[in-house]
């Protein structure tokens, strides 16, 4: 799953969130992998981040068409 040629970077983080990002940390997921996990299941705070989120879904539908019911 690692690449050789990926690029990193070094960041300084305080003890207690070095803490809970290992308290989240599963079986072999790297520190990456935590992060871009938590990242992704925080809400969107902006139009803007919800567009980014949902981008995942395109081309993705429930099927076939379905009616729409007639406003009651």
């Amino acid at each position: 799953m690692h690449d050789l040629c990926m690029a990193t970077k070094t960041i300084s983080i305080e003890t207690d969130v070095y803490g809970a990002l290992k308290k989240e940390k599963g079986g072999r997921e790297s520190f990456s992998q935590v992060i871009r996990r938590v990242m992704s299941e925080r809400p969107a705070e902006t139009l803007g981040e919800l567009e980014l989120a949902l981008r995942q879904f395109e081309g993705v539908g429930a099927g076939r068409k379905r009616k729409r019911r007639a406003a009651a």
